[in-house]
């Protein structure tokens, strides 16, 4: 049974709780815990008579946000901020981001442009939920924004969640222009934002920021500077600031691993895992994830599958799936078949690494049938494997039909991997001049060097000088230091007996300065 009461944000919450009733209620009065005092409660009189009953929360917010849009359109007006404030609390903690848009409709315009409050709740919302258009929309009629990090704090967390690392620190500046001041909220969210964009010298600036408002050692901001520093390059300022962390937490150990996996310093991620454990601090399945999926000798890698098993968490969906790939790239693909027959829940990374793990074999084509029996969609990445086990069998049929369906039946636009494999897949069957005209003629963007060089390869293949030669001067021009480009285009003259031309690019890689 759910009523809507005129008090705070806390009342919609114990409202949604389900088959609460008044017997319920007297037994809280008869064993009082301690909670904060609220102004005594009154009920909202369009819902004073009719009590409303549901299954799930989220079906009682619905109804909810209807008996109040009917009231709207009755001609009742809803000025009392409490019912917004509490049903915008409750969509954020439902990840109901279309009911919070529909309630957004529903609040005044003046009571918005002098809640702030409700403003704030309503920003967090669509935030948190990848909608940062919406979210700039409402901060920018926001009242006394400036007064609180808070709704900065929102905006410039949304922004980097979805990648929109350049606009998260133009927020950040922008945000200390205005003279509010940031918190300890607000600097993993930037210095992630540096990290992003590999910007170390706006993540510096930040990082004296930091030092400035006296959040130096607040843990949280000292595990972003060192994912940052990390992320940016400056593997021994990361290492500096690790060294600075007093309690450190899993997150610091992993940040630092990851950072010395990142820059292949193998010895050094492994003798901090083994400082890990020898403070007390477990591994868990990042770290264990981040070895497997690294450049990782086959030897290592069994030891760390050994401590994924005596830590419990083989089956973790995330290690089960990173150990699928560390056999893989060895060729254990008998160990691999078995650690995914034997996982007790597949997502479609799971489908994805088995798949890519045969993509030269047709069992690849086998485990698509399976994945799309057991209900998981394709993505992007499973039709890259897909496409590219097609053009290694040569089953040019079966790769068109593919390409066909990613986008009718799926809803995936091909990107620039996804035509680099169907130009691939023509290239191996000697159907250059289809190869050529989905570059010419089918791609929404310019081509790049994956794309152009597939088109080469296939013309060493089958010696085709003339589309040869377009695609390799295209490549001199995307990777001028690449030699391989200028190794297929040799080879391709050399096949076809035109010597001169040997010599002539020979010469050209000279004058650039590469190995002949």
């Amino acid at each position: 049974m759910i009523c809507i009461y005129t008090t705070s944000s806390c009342t919609l919450h114990s409202a949604l709780n389900k088959n609460t009733t008044g017997k319920q209620n007297k037994k809280h009065k008869q064993n009082p815990k301690p909670e904060p005092q609220f102004p005594k409660s009154s009920p909202t009189p369009l819902l004073t008579t009719q009590n409303i009953r549901s299954d799930t929360k989220l079906e009682a917010l619905e109804i909810v946000i209807n008996k109040i849009e009917a009231s709207v359109k009755n001609g009742v007006e809803i000025n009392d901020p409490h019912i917004f404030a509490s049903l915008l609390e409750t969509c954020f903690h439902l990840k109901a981001i279309d009911h919070g848009s529909k309630i957004h409709k529903l609040i005044p315009e003046r009571l918005l442009r002098k809640n702030v409050g409700i403003s704030s709740k309503l920003l967090r919302l669509y935030s948190c939920n990848g909608d940062v258009e919406k979210a700039h929309k409402v901060f920018d009629q926001m009242p006394k924004r400036n007064d609180s990090a808070f709704p900065w704090n929102s905006l410039i967390s949304g922004y980097a969640e979805v990648g929109l690392y350049e606009d998260a620190l133009a927020l950040y500046f922008q945000m200390v222009e205005e003279g509010v001041e940031p918190d300890a909220y607000t600097f993993p969210r930037a210095l992630k934002a540096c990290g992003g964009v590999r910007m170390i010298q706006a993540g510096e600036e930040v990082h004296r920021h930091v030092i400035r408002s006296g959040c130096g050692n607040n843990k949280f901001v000292q595990n972003a500077l060192l994912d940052m520093y990390a992320k940016c390059g400056d593997i021994s300022k990361a290492r500096k600031v690790f060294d600075t962390i007093v309690d450190r937490d899993v997150v610091s150990w992993n940040s630092m691993i990851i950072g010395y996996m990142r820059h292949n310093l193998m010895v050094e991620a492994l003798d901090l895992l083994h400082g890990m454990t020898h403070e007390g601090c477990e591994p868990d399945s990042i770290t264990i994830s981040a070895f497997l999926t690294s450049a990782l000798p086959y030897k290592i890698g069994i030891q760390i599958h050994g401590l994924a098993f005596r830590r419990g968490i083989e089956w973790n969906i995330s290690v089960s799936n990173s150990l699928i790939v560390f056999y893989s790239k060895h060729n254990k693909l008998e160990v691999v078949r078995r650690l995914f027959r034997c996982m007790p829940q597949r997502d479609t990374v799971s489908w994805n690494s088995i798949i890519s793990a045969h993509s030269k074999e047709p069992v690849a084509l086998e485990y698509f049938q399976q994945m799309l029996k057991c209900r998981t969609l394709p993505n992007s990445i499973t039709l890259v494997s897909l496409l590219s086990a097609c053009a290694h069998l040569g089953m040019v049929k079966d790769g068109e039909r593919l390409f066909s369906m990613m986008r009718e039946r799926y809803g995936i636009s091909p990107i620039m991997e996804h035509y680099a494999c169907m130009v691939n897949l023509y290239g191996r069957a000697g159907l250059l001049d289809e190869a050529f005209d989905i570059i010419v003629n089918k791609m929404e963007f310019e081509a790049g060097p994956t794309v152009w060089g597939a088109l080469l390869y296939g013309c060493y293949l089958h010696n085709n000088v003339d589309i040869g030669e377009t695609a390799a001067t295209r490549l001199f021009e995307l990777e001028p230091d690449n030699e391989h480009n200028f190794e297929l285009l040799i080879r391709i003259y050399r096949n076809t007996g035109r010597s001169k031309d040997v010599e002539r690019i020979r010469l050209m890689m000279f004058e650039r300065g590469l190995d002949l």
